[in-house]
């Protein structure tokens, strides 16, 4: 059987303020019945999560080399820079 939810349970169950709820109901997001007071289903719910969910991406290229040398300094290096 499906659960039968209130407004102020849906909202709190989908984690809204129940403002955000009634907006998202009234731009046609969620769908509702209306019997003595706005109800959701449990299944409509899931729908609108579901909807909403969005795929994993996949992980971003390493970073690639800098095409600009950078400097290498050894401890030898310096050592002939100071006492040639």
């Amino acid at each position: 059987m499906n659960e039968v939810m209130t407004e102020p349970e849906a909202a709190q169950y989908l984690r809204l303020s129940t403002k955000t709820l009634q907006r998202r109901r009234r731009d046609g997001q969620i769908a509702y019945i209306r019997d003595g007071g706005i109800r959701y289903l449990m299944p409509d719910l899931q729908a609108y999560l579901e909807a909403r969910r969005t795929p994993v991406t996949t992980f971003p290229p390493p970073p690639q080399k800098s095409k600009y040398r950078t400097a290498m300094t050894r401890d030898h290096d310096v050592v002939d820079l100071l006492f040639g």
